[in-house]
């Protein structure tokens, strides 16, 4: 069972933050030798497709932790403040030098860009919902940014963080599915992300959390089991690009995340060394996450022509070893170091 001290996660949840992160390198990585090395391998199209899933992974594991968390810190002096203090720090010293940096290299050097979006000084600033950020993967750290900010709600009352989730999910259902998707305030991008079907996923990680810390007992075979389908039926559905419903397979893949979280604080409890290179990639997740995609974009930009699969497999694991150790030395610099500076000075 997850063991009971204060922020204490089991080891291998690192090892799926790590996994997802990569996850999500791949599919830019291949996204991105599609269009400079113009490779078409189907296997390798499919691989890139699913890597965008990793996303959906970090939001219900994001969802779990700030929960699992809070649960011990409710009673802690200032734990309001802190939690916001700590959240914020979390989130923007990491992504502020980064944001910055390709927020001034899209500014003087507009045709770095392989596409033509538009950009928004304010979101790269601020993650503040206005448009696109310079650092395209800081999309999601709106939404992050939406969930910890809302989930604050919790400290202040937890039956009303409750009721305020239900709520909240049920109006999602029925801004996005139901006649009420053509309300005009929806298209502002404020409201956009506040009732976006992402946020499931978040709630999804809430709920997780609560079957934890309640200690749920659920069969240890049909947990397996379910998975196993789950696993099964997204596959089939995203090699055969079967689609019910708007955002189907994301749910699908954010519950086979679910299960996932749940089985391994259920059954696992195994200790990893700290060094280990599994270990280290969990741990640098963010920072791996925040540099992957302009680190992929100029290697593979200005890597020779590739037209085998031999190649393709090549460049993808340079990418993956490079992004790793980039973004490990960027976690040293930022998370810790950065982080723990800011922290000793604000936070009591």
């Amino acid at each position: 069972m997850i063991r009971n001290s204060k922020s204490q996660y089991l080891d291998v949840l690192q090892l799926f933050r790590g996994l997802a992160a990569l996850m999500v390198v791949l599919h830019h990585s291949i996204g991105s030798l599609k269009y400079y090395h113009k490779i078409d391998f189907p296997f390798i199209n499919y691989l890139g497709s699913i890597g965008k899933f990793g996303v959906d992974f970090f939001f219900v594991l994001s969802g779990f932790i700030i929960t699992y968390s809070a649960f011990y810190k409710y009673k802690e002096p200032n734990s309001f403040s802190n939690y916001c203090k700590n959240r914020l720090i979390r989130i923007y010293v990491p992504y502020l030098p980064i944001g910055i940096f390709m927020l001034l290299i899209y500014t003087f050097l507009p045709a770095f860009s392989n596409s033509d979006r538009a950009i928004s000084v304010l979101t790269s600033l601020t993650l503040l919902p206005d448009g696109n950020p310079a650092l395209s993967v800081a999309w999601t750290l709106s939404f992050e940014l939406c969930f910890y900010l809302l989930f604050s709600i919790s400290f202040i009352s937890k039956k009303g963080w409750n009721w305020f989730v239900i709520g909240w999910f049920v109006t999602i259902i029925i801004f996005n599915y139901s006649l009420f998707t053509t309300l005009q305030f929806l298209k502002s991008p404020f409201f956009r992300i506040l009732f976006s079907t992402y946020n499931i996923e978040f709630i999804l990680g809430f709920v997780l959390a609560q079957l934890v810390v309640l200690k749920m007992q659920v069969n240890r075979i049909l947990l397996f089991l379910l998975l196993f389908i789950a696993f099964m039926f997204f596959f089939y559905c995203t090699f055969n690009h079967l689609k019910l419903f708007s955002f189907d397979v994301n749910l699908l893949f954010a519950f086979v995340a679910f299960l996932s979280i749940f089985i391994a604080t259920s059954t696992v409890d195994v200790k990893i060394n700290k060094t280990s290179v599994l270990m280290m990639v969990g741990n640098a997740t963010y920072s791996i996450y925040l540099i992957h995609n302009p680190l992929q974009m100029i290697l593979i930009r200005f890597f020779p022509k590739i037209t085998s699969v031999v190649g393709v497999i090549a460049a993808l694991i340079v990418v993956l070893i490079l992004a790793s150790v980039v973004g490990y030395g960027y976690y040293l610099l930022f998370e810790k170091k950065a982080i723990h500076i800011i922290k000793s000075k604000l936070i009591k």
